[in-house]
């Protein structure tokens, strides 16, 4: 008895439906068994975007017979060099201007208590004022056991999680070659294709940085140019912050926005710091974002709505890092699902010079 076209359509519905539900019920297990692990999962990921970014250095040494080892460790110890430097240069800017800073933040209070005083509203003084958002601040964070504990243990665990990412970082930039191909040849395709998805991931990882790097130069040289005209010391210092931390979304540009406007309110005044701070929301919230959709849009050949999408979703989903790294993500699977049906397009090919097999045809009916 045939089966009804209806019954079909019903049977394979409901096949596409367990299908689905299969490779939600697959993804939630691997999300859950990530999370339970993230202090091991994050500093791998973390290594991972790095040593991708930083191979291309220590290729070109051991191209110039340089062992790769100790090119590893070179290019190892001249990226923590860099990260050092910068926190030195951002520590040392604030630490200069410091007592300026204090002295604007009591004539600002001193003129609010001012304003506030002919509203009739009454306050204590300036000094006071600040006196006790000192104390209230040193409560917070000198307050219960529970708190101290909990910070010690934040930091405890930043200061493992960095020593497992260095750690990694090492291994993978001096045998990079030897994993990559390892992993291309264990991806449950053939050798040459798993390759290809390898190179595929590698590649978007190293479009999208690029991409982001021109637009926080621009970022960068704007906002470094606005602070040295508008009189603001240490403006290569506000520059060089800024780039660092565009890496870092969301999070990084309020940190150097903060940084810059700190510098500026304390050496050159209110004006300035406001003038700069307009400049510095236009310029990290427009221009760039314009920038950037645009740039990793032509790198990787995604429409800027997807990359807002993605980055949300990812932000959503993993956070900080989710966030950083959605867009290449989205980017590499969509490459490894062209690579993959390249592949199977030219396994399901006859070969070159061959024609397809006869149908079979009927044998004749007697009569």
């Amino acid at each position: 008895m045939a089966a009804s076209p209806g019954g079909d359509t019903l049977r394979r519905a409901g096949a596409a439906a367990w299908s689905w539900l299969g490779i939600v019920g697959v993804g939630a297990v691997v999300v859950l068994g990530l999370s339970a692990v993230s202090g091991l999962v994050v500093p791998f990921v973390v290594a991972v975007v790095v040593a991708v970014l930083l191979v291309p250095l220590v290729d070109l040494l051991e191209a110039r017979r340089v062992p790769r080892t100790v090119g590893a460790l070179l290019v190892l110890l001249g990226f923590l060099g860099v990260l050092v430097g910068v926190v030195w240069l951002a520590v040392a800017a604030v630490a200069s201007q410091w007592s300026v800073v204090t002295g604007d933040l009591r004539a600002g209070l001193a003129w609010a208590a001012e304003q506030l005083d002919g509203m009739g509203i009454d306050v204590q003084s300036p000094a006071a004022l600040l006196q006790r958002g000192l104390e209230v601040a040193g409560t917070l964070a000198l307050g219960p056991a529970s708190t101290v504990v909990g910070a010690l243990g934040s930091i405890t665990s930043f200061l493992i999680g960095t020593c497992i990412a260095l750690f990694l970082l090492f291994l993978m930039l001096a045998d990079w070659h030897r994993l990559t191909a390892w992993t291309g040849q264990r991806l449950w395709v053939p050798a040459p294709v798993g390759d290809g998805m390898v190179t595929d991931v590698v590649d978007s990882l190293r479009r999208y940085y690029v991409a982001l790097t021109l637009s926080s130069v621009v970022v960068a040289l704007v906002i470094t140019l606005t602070a040295w005209l508008l009189g603001v010391p240490l403006a290569l210092a506000i520059g060089v912050v800024t780039l660092v931390t565009s890496y870092v979304p969301y999070l990084g540009a309020i940190f150097s926005a903060a940084f810059a406007v700190l510098i500026a309110l304390g050496a050159a005044g209110p004006v300035e710091a406001v003038v700069l701070l307009l400049v510095i929301l236009v310029v990290q919230n427009v221009v760039q974002t314009i920038m950037q959709a645009k740039l990793t849009g032509d790198a990787l050949q995604l429409h800027p709505v997807v990359t807002f999408s993605a980055t949300i979703v990812g932000a959503a989903v993993a956070g900080i890092l989710g966030a950083s790294l959605a867009v290449p993500v989205v980017a590499a699977v969509r490459r490894v699902v062209d690579r993959l049906r390249e592949h199977r397009d030219a396994v399901d090919r006859p070969p070159a010079g061959t024609s397809p097999p006869p149908a079979p045809q009927e044998a004749p009916s007697s009569t």
